[in-house]
């Protein structure tokens, strides 16, 4: 067993007592910022917390040394940016009036991570285990030994080929529609959260909750520059959706096979700068640029709206251009009878739907076409930057004495603004209004209501209608929901499963209390019983506890992965 007071806080690895760490350069006396867990801090009597990693707008990532599997491990802890604090016992507390907030984002960190739990999709760095402590939640994950893409494409060039990149590029495809049938958004696909292992496979990482991937006035949204759709900046009425990643994986591909970042999609809404130089035009079979356009189309009506579509366009573009040539050969005036060249069943859809996506392709074409025309040809068919008149042209104006008398007493004139009605939306729906933000908005507090559901908005300061000044400040009340519930049956599940049903239920996580209770003939882990007991109707306020049970049963020490089985990078395409 190894001695926890040699574990270096870089790297967990033993370093025989020295005090500068000979295997990543680590000073043994290093400590985490006041905020963080400190060094050699043990969580759940069983990891040892190191160096933090990682720092953003969901929380906090630290490398840790699992005792029980003794190898190095991530610990990713829930500490919202902004609303959080670290109390000296190292737990966390909720800054006043963001309790909502807090447990809403805590409900999505919980239930992403048990999602990832569960699922067995190889592109993507599995959670361990999901465990509540020091009133948060933190998730385990193993440690992939890699770099991201985005160095591992500065160290072989810049780009790959397409014949290169097609075998790493479908795992992580499907990998993704994986993720979107769980119902995960990735929100966040860039060369820096996808990364090459060493043993030559691409995995997603950074997968997070979807508020970290939207843009709003607080700031700490973590977007991609050249990877986020527009939508993901507020640009669009539309929200996260699974267009969002095809948007990022298309222009993940466009980075890795053209070999430069594209133009922010922000800035494409103003003027649209992405172009493929005529080479890669030339060189990358037609169906890739096919897909990798519409996969990056801005708005997202006009954008491929999922991944399995695009999989689609983008392998199976040679059997759409069979069917663009085999019709574009028929005669108007005399049908052909059916032929036996059929799609393949790989096609996912039969001739109907690879037609109508062939003549998607020859609109996109004449499309491409038109743009070069209208280059070549602007000043025929816009005319030039002449004006249109000059100044001998102009008829002569009256001449005016004047214009009248200026009061120097006379008030400035004010614009007022008509006051929206607030009542029953989401304090975080009015930050992507963009007309709201002539208005100051604050928390005023939290009461019960039957009408609004938990975290609506129930009451506002200024009355709907009324009419203020630009940034007035308007206090609101948040929604508890009602103050009487129905509680759920939560006996049988997991103590995480049976406190995500209760918070969703709209019980307060401070309330929500954990007892043990011994019962060798039900299963380990579970719930055994529940005060109040189910389809009790209670204050929502109440204290509820559930009974764990503490029976161990048979102790299965978790699996791993030899990583002293990994090729090398030198190796991935000889």
């Amino acid at each position: 067993m190894i001695d926890i007071d040699r574990l270096c806080p870089g790297c967990m690895n033993d370093n025989s007592g020295e005090k500068i760490c000979s295997i990543c350069g680590t000073d043994m006396s290093y400590q985490n910022d006041s905020s963080c867990l400190p060094v050699k801090f043990m969580l759940s009597e069983r990891y040892v917390i190191g160096k933090v990693l990682g720092i953003n707008a969901e929380g906090i990532t630290y490398i840790a040394w699992d005792t029980a599997s003794e190898k190095a491990v991530h610990i990713k802890e829930y500490f919202p940016k902004g609303i959080s604090t670290r109390n000296p016992d190292k737990t966390v507390s909720v800054v006043e009036g963001n309790e909502f907030y807090y447990n809403e984002g805590l409900m999505d960190f919980i239930e992403i991570n048990k999602k990832l739990i569960a699922t067995e999709l190889q592109s993507i760095i599995s959670v361990l285990t999901v465990f509540e402590e020091n009133g948060t939640v933190y998730a385990a994950t193993p440690i992939v030994s890699g770099i991201t893409l985005n160095s591992f494409l500065e160290k072989n060039g810049g780009s790959l080929r397409w014949e290169q990149a097609r075998p790493l590029f479908l795992p992580l495809i499907d990998t993704l529609n994986g993720l979107h049938y769980e119902g995960i958004i990735h929100g966040g696909i860039s060369p820096e959260t996808i990364i090459v292992g060493r043993d030559g496979k691409l995995r997603f990482s950074g997968i997070c909750i979807p508020r970290l991937r939207m843009a709003n006035s607080n700031g700490f949204a973590e977007l991609y520059s050249g990877y986020a759709a527009a939508e993901q900046y507020g640009k669009l009425e539309e929200k996260l959706s699974e267009a969002s990643d095809v948007y990022a994986l298309s222009a993940v591909l466009f980075r890795v096979i053209i070999g430069t970042v594209p133009p922010s999609a922000e800035a494409r809404l103003a003027q649209d700068t992405l172009s493929i130089p005529a080479r890669f035009a030339d060189e990358l079979p037609r169906q890739v640029l096919v897909a990798m356009a519409n996969g990056m189309q801005i708005n997202v009506q006009n954008r491929t709206k999922n991944i399995d579509t695009f999989k689609n366009e983008l392998v199976y573009g040679e059997t759409q251009e069979n069917i663009r040539r085999t019709a574009n050969n028929r005669t108007a005036n005399k049908p052909t009878k059916e032929t036996d060249n059929k799609p393949s069943s790989k096609s996912k859809g039969g001739s109907v739907k690879y037609a109508a996506i062939s003549a998607g392709v020859t609109a996109a074409l004449f499309l491409v076409i038109a743009i070069v025309l209208c280059i070549v040809f602007k000043d025929e068919i816009f005319g030039t930057n002449e004006p249109i008149f000059n100044n001998s042209e102009i008829a002569s104006m009256p001449d005016v004495d004047s214009i009248g008398e200026v009061d120097p007493g006379a008030a400035e004139s004010v614009i007022l603004y008509e006051v929206p009605n607030l009542a029953g939306k989401y304090f975080y729906q009015l930050e992507d209004e963009e007309d709201y933000e002539r208005f100051k908005f604050v928390i005023k507090g939290k009461e019960f209501s039957d009408k609004y559901e938990r975290g609506m908005i129930c009451d506002q300061s200024v009355a709907a209608g009324a009419s203020v000044q630009n940034e007035t400040e308007i206090q609101v009340t948040i929604s508890l929901g009602p103050k009487e519930l129905t509680v759920a049956n939560v006996v049988g599940l997991d103590e995480m499963s049976a406190k995500l049903e209760l918070l969703k239920q709209g019980f307060l996580y401070e309330n929500i209390i954990v007892e043990e209770m011994y019962d060798s003939e039900s299963a380990p882990g579970v719930v055994l019983r529940q005060t109040p007991e189910y389809n009790e109707t209670v204050n929502a306020e109440i204290i509820v506890t559930i009974y764990i049970n503490s029976y161990e049963g048979d102790i299965v020490e978790p699996g791993s992965d030899d990583e002293n089985d990994y090729g090398g990078f030198n190796d991935l395409f000889n």
